[in-house]
This record gives structure tokens, C-alpha cells and sequence, in this order.
């Protein structure tokens, strides 16, 4: 049953016009790409490697993984659940042969789903347009596509992490504005105001956006521009990954605790 709940919610969100307006803003780093581009002095797929994790963790940093991409990935996991106790369809779900579990979960991964399509897209089309403009063929695409993955998969930790509450608030509030509201207020609480209290260390850790940078030092051993992102990867990998987990058991206790009768 969750592979049904999961097929048709996935559905329903690429199919959204919702996510389309998402993915059109997401190619803006693209489109930038395409007019301002560095001159290419050297072709192959080593210089189009080199460059290839410069301008994506470039670009994943200051945009896709910045407050602009954390408020897209806020939007799409506050509705998914809230939505649904909103319009009180919960009922009906709740009235199928379908654990709370497996609600939550699939839920989840159908956001998740989502987000790995706003997202990816935008990344494989960069990788494309610089195989092409490397000259690097089959060769360059090969060399470049495991970078294209681990971008992928930090952004889907990161990120989901960030989705995997913002699910946990819209269950606790009810409403999908509400709870992307709260959401993005603990956010910018923790990213921006916390860390001007004087008894933090490193303030800069507590961006997502310098996690990412953090995580990404880890695969990304060409690019030397990631040194300065000072931090253990595999502790960030294990903090965010504990976030999602609890996140997910929290939402699932608060589905346990109210109560949808009708």
C-alpha cells in the first residue's frame, strides 16, 4: 500500500504547477552559466572535472542550497501532510488498509522524490551544456557524473533534513502556510540570530549553506575553493541524518496523538 500512496503523491507533485514554477527558478544558476562562463583554455575531462565541482558547489552554496532553495523544499514538505489534515482528506487516508508509519514515510519520500527533480534537473543540465563545451564526449559526461550524484545526494540530506521538520511542524500546526511560516522562522532563527549571541563558537557552522559547503569538501577533492569550510563531514552527514530520523518520529507520534474521526 505505501508504494501506492507514494506512486500517486509523486504524481501529483511533478505534475503540479507548483513544482514547475520551482524548477523554472531553480535553472536561474543555469541560465547564469550559460551567458557568463569562464574561457575554456584547456578541453578533456580532467579540466572539465576541475571545473565542473568549481561552478556546482559554486552555485549549490550560494543558491540551490542558500535561503532561496531552503524556502522551495519548505513549501513542498509543509503541504504534504498539512494539506491533507486541512481539507480533513486525512479521514479517508486514515480509513485504508495503510499504517501511520507508512503514511509518513511515503509522504516523505514523495517530497523527497520531488525535491531530487528540482533539483537534479537543474544539475544535469549543467553537467550536459560543460561536457559540451569541453569537448569531452562520453569520456567527460562518465568522469563528471559521480560528482553529479554526490551533489545530489548532499543536497537530498541537507535539505531533506530541512524537509523532514518542516513535515514535523505542518503535523503539529495544521495548516501548510502556518507551518511553512514556523518553519522558515526557525530557520532564519538558527541560521541568522542565534548565531550572533556572543557565547557561540564559529557562528558560521549553523548555515546550511556552510554544512553543504562542509559535506562537499569530502567528495570534491579537486576543487581547492572548499578548504575554508573547516568541519568533520561524516559528523554533519550524521547530525542531519539524525534529523530526519527524529523528525519522521516525532510527525509519526503526532499522527498518533490527534485524532481525525468523521
Amino acid at each position: 500500500m505505501i508504494g501506492v500512496l507514494y506512486q500517486n503523491e509523486t504524481y501529483r507533485l511533478l505534475r503540479s504547477r507548483r513544482l514547475k514554477v520551482m524548477l523554472l527558478l531553480m535553472l536561474l544558476p543555469v541560465v547564469v552559466y550559460f551567458f557568463t562562463h569562464e574561457e575554456i583554455t584547456e578541453y578533456g575531462a580532467r579540466a572539465l572535472e576541475i571545473s565542473f565541482q568549481i561552478n556546482i558547489s559554486g552555485a549549490l552554496i550560494d543558491f540551490w542550497g542558500s535561503v532561496i532553495g531552503q524556502l522551495v523544499v519548505i513549501i513542498i514538505m509543509s503541504d504534504l501532510l498539512a494539506s491533507e489534515i486541512d481539507r480533513g482528506t486525512i479521514r479517508i487516508l486514515l480509513t485504508k488498509p495503510i499504517r501511520k508509519s507508512e503514511i509518513v514515510l511515503g509522504k516523505f519520500l514523495s517530497g523527497i522524490t520531488a525535491i531530487a527533480v528540482i533539483f537534479g534537473v537543474p544539475y544535469l543540465i549543467m553537467q550536459v551544456y560543460m561536457v559540451l563545451l569541453y569537448k569531452s564526449g562520453f569520456e567527460g559526461f562518465r568522469t563528471t557524473f559521480d560528482d553529479l550524484l554526490f551533489a545530489t545526494g548532499i543536497t537530498l540530506l541537507v535539505l531533506g533534513s530541512l524537509g523532514a521538520v518542516s513535515m514535523l511542524l505542518s503535523v503539529i500546526l495544521s495548516r501548510p502556510l502556518y507551518a511553512s511560516l514556523a518553519s522558515f522562522g526557525l530557520v532564519f532563527t538558527a541560521q541568522f540570530i542565534l548565531p550572533q549571541l556572543p557565547f557561540f563558537d564559529d557562528p558560521e557552522r549553523f548555515n546550511l549553506s556552510y554544512q553543504i559547503g562542509v559535506l562537499l569538501k569530502k567528495g570534491f577533492t579537486l576543487n581547492t575553493g572548499l578548504d575554508s569550510y573547516k568541519g568533520d563531514p561524516g559528523m554533519s552527514a550524521l547530525f542531519f541524518l539524525s534529523v530526519i530520523l527524529v523528525s519522521l518520529i516525532l510527525t509519526l507520534l503526532g499522527l498518533y496523538r490527534k485524532e481525525y474521526e468523521g
